[in-house]
C-alpha cells in the first residue's frame, strides 16, 4: 500500500494520458459548435469546484482561533492541507481558462504535423481533459482531505 502512495501521481498522470490518447480519435473529429458547449459546462464546473475550495480556506482563516486549528498547525498538518487546497485552486483555475480559451478559437486555426493538418482548438481540448481529469482528482483528495479534518472542528 505504500508503494501505491508514493506513486499515487504518477499512477494518476498516467491513466489520464491514457484516457485522452483513447478519446483523441472522438475529439479531433469534434467542430467548434460541438467544442463550444462542453467547454462552457466543464468551465463552469471548474469554477464552482474553485469557490468550494477558496470558501474551505477561508473557514480556516475565520478559526484560526479554533483548538484544533492551532494544534494541527504546529503539528505541520493544516499547512499541508492549506497547501494542496491551494494547488486544486490553481489547477481549477487553470482548467477553467483552458477551456475558456477554446470558446474563442475557430475551427480554420491548424497547424501542420507530418502532413496531417490538427485544429489547435481540439489539441487545446485534450490538453484540457488532461488537465481537467487530474484536477478533479486533486480536488477529491483535498476535500476527503479537508472532510477529515473539519468532521473534529
Amino acid at each position: 500500500m505504500d508503494k501505491l502512495k508514493q506513486y499515487y501521481y504518477i499512477i494518476v498522470i498516467l491513466i489520464t494520458l491514457i484516457i485522452c490518447w483513447s478519446a483523441w480519435p472522438v475529439v479531433s473529429k469534434f467542430t467548434a459548435k460541438e467544442i463550444q458547449p462542453i467547454a462552457s459546462a466543464v468551465s463552469t464546473l471548474s469554477g464552482i469546484l474553485f469557490g468550494f475550495v477558496m470558501a474551505s480556506i477561508s473557514l480556516f482563516a475565520s478559526a484560526k482561533d479554533n483548538k484544533l486549528v492551532r494544534n494541527t498547525t504546529l503539528t505541520g498538518y493544516l499547512p499541508k492541507l492549506v497547501n494542496r487546497l491551494h494547488v486544486t485552486m490553481g489547477l481549477l483555475l487553470f482548467v477553467c481558462f483552458t477551456f475558456l480559451l477554446v470558446l474563442f478559437i475557430p475551427d480554420s486555426l491548424t497547424f501542420t504535423v507530418a502532413n496531417t493538418n490538427y485544429k489547435y482548438s481540439v489539441v487545446i481540448v485534450i490538453v484540457g481533459i488532461f488537465l481537467g481529469l487530474n484536477s478533479f482528482v486533486q480536488f477529491y483528495m483535498s476535500w476527503r482531505g479537508f472532510k477529515d479534518f473539519s468532521e473534529h472542528m
